[in-house]
């Protein structure tokens, strides 16, 4: 949880718990889980039978201290919430603090205990405090994403809110379009795109966005409206009611390969939709079936590398940066990172 992000199309992060269990191909080297097995206490437990561990009190201060340095500065911030966690998970368990202590009216914090004796914290609970506190942090937008936008719908608390934690619950599946909420879902396959995409369209939202990372195999969104039940929402162009799309590679030691006509792929569907796209990284092993030496590394006065990997036969480039994201290493083609008008 950072204020200066390491994260390209992001102001900061935040998250309101950590921890999540896995759902699709994009999970599978997911950093966070990496990151959480360190400090399991502070990160959480992945998997349905792990933990949900809580932010501290003073972590949720951090975004109302953002909000007012934005206000101040006559900006708007970008706040990328839940990178270790997804907010529309679904979650009976217990939620934990970083002592692995229960959540509860008991646990001493003013906020909880005004939920009454007794009464052990759910997710829900957590989430309704999560809206009201975007709600109360207007010059921050904050950025949802989530592998699960079938459960947006129905967790997205309502407008207005009303007084008191208690009532924070109420209302849900009668969402409001908040100004500041962007909502997004990963979508790292054709399957994935497929099966996501209309969920998120039936969500009313000021930016809907598209993260298509780690990439793991060409997606063609037209496919996407030839669904019955998704002519609907997107009607008969490919793309119609998404506004921005997040495109890379997967990093990591384990990274599957993202060929780069893929990428380029993403970029060109972009372009004929008008929609805004920002090419985050080419990944950790950002291959090229058909390489050309003079669409890399101009502005370093060489000619492109490559390597022939053993494993699969593909030309794959050497690049200084180890998960591909430093721009001046991109094909010129590829050198976009553009944004919203939200």
């Amino acid at each position: 949880m950072a204020e200066n992000s390491k994260i390209q199309w992001t102001d900061a992060t935040w998250n309101p718990w950590r921890g999540c269990t896995k759902v699709s191909a994009g999970c599978q080297f997911c950093y966070a889980d990496t990151l959480s097995k360190r400090n399991p206490l502070v990160l959480g437990v992945w998997g349905p039978q792990g933990t949900r561990v809580v932010a501290s009190e003073a972590k949720w201060r951090e975004p109302v201290a953002w909000d007012r340095a934005a206000k101040a500065a006559g900006e708007r911030r970008r706040v990328f919430c839940a990178s270790l966690a997804d907010v529309f998970e679904s979650w009976d368990g217990p939620m934990v603090g970083s002592k692995g202590d229960i959540v509860s009216h008991d646990s001493g914090d003013p906020p909880w205990r005004e939920l009454g004796a007794g009464k052990r914290i759910t997710m829900q609970d957590i989430r309704a405090r999560l809206f009201r506190l975007i709600d109360d942090t207007p010059h921050l937008d904050w950025l949802l994403l989530t592998k699960r936008p079938e459960n947006i719908a129905t967790m997205l608390p309502a407008m207005p809110w009303k007084t008191g934690l208690g009532d924070l619950g109420r209302g849900v599946g009668k969402a409001g379009v908040r100004r500041n909420l962007w909502l997004g879902t990963s979508v790292e396959n054709q399957a994935a795109a497929d099966e996501r995409i209309p969920y998120l369209l039936k969500v009313p939202a000021v930016v809907r966005f598209l993260s298509v990372e780690p990439l793991l195999g060409p997606i063609e969104f037209s496919n996407v409206t030839r669904r019955a039940d998704c002519v609907q929402q997107l009607g008969k162009k490919a793309l119609e009611g998404i506004h921005w799309i997040i495109c890379g590679g997967e990093s990591g030691p384990s990274a599957r390969p993202c060929e780069v006509e893929w990428i380029r792929s993403v970029v060109r569907q972009c372009k004929a939709a008008e929609v805004p796209v920002f090419v985050k990284q080419l990944g950790s092993r950002v291959s090229e079936t058909n390489f050309d030496t003079e669409d890399w590394n101009e502005e370093t006065g060489g000619p492109g590398v490559c390597l022939i990997d053993g494993t699969d036969g593909y030309l794959r480039p050497v690049l200084r940066d180890k998960k591909g994201g430093d721009v001046s290493e991109f094909p010129e083609d590829l050198r976009i990172r553009e944004f919203p008008n939200a």
